[in-house]
Order: structure tokens, then C-alpha cells, then sequence
């Protein structure tokens, strides 16, 4: 048995467009499952927007302009972030071998 794997156009789909609302951004995909998840990113990048101050904001967008213009230091920082992790509130260790 084997399976293939359709296209939007193929189910019915021809292109779909999302207007936020809320900032006036446009996104077009042309298969159901990425207006899914397209949807979905928007709506959770707005509830992370929401919840950070102005100076976390800048901090954040500095951050991943840095990040996402290179891809290799973003897994190099993924991969320190499991070796080092980090406790809150830092334990009397962890404040000696700083």
C-alpha cells in the first residue's frame, strides 16, 4: 500500500490569507494544515508581546535578531542551556563556582 501525500490545491485548497486584527499583519499559505499553524504562531507570538514590559521587548527583539541571523549559535546556545541548567533561586554551589 502505498500513500501520497496531497497539496492544498489538490484538497480544495487554492490559497488562504490571515488578517490579524490586532496589529494588521497578512499571512498567505496555501494548505490547510500551515493556515493552521501559521494562526497558531501569531496568536502565541501575541500572548508572549503581551506579557513583557517595553524593556523585555527590546531585550527579546535584540535577542533574536542576533539569534536568528545565525543559525549555528542558536543550537550552540540550545545545546549550553541543557548543559548548564539553571535553578531559581541559584543554590549556595552555584553562587561559590561563579
Amino acid at each position: 500500500m502505498t500513500t501520497t501525500s496531497s497539496t492544498g490545491a489538490e484538497r480544495g485548497w487554492d490559497r488562504a490569507v490571515f488578517r490579524c486584527g490586532r496589529c494588521g499583519a497578512v499571512r498567505a499559505v496555501i494548505a490547510e494544515d500551515d493556515y493552521l499553524a501559521t494562526v497558531g504562531a501569531h496568536r502565541d507570538a501575541h500572548a508572549v508581546w503581551d506579557r513583557l514590559n517595553l524593556i523585555e521587548r527590546d531585550g527579546l527583539v535584540s535577542i533574536l535578531r542576533t539569534i536568528l541571523s545565525a543559525p549555528d549559535l542558536a543550537l550552540e546556545l540550545l545545546a549550553l542551556s541543557q548543559r548548564h541548567p539553571v535553578t531559581y533561586p541559584p543554590t549556595s554551589e552555584q553562587e561559590a563556582s561563579r
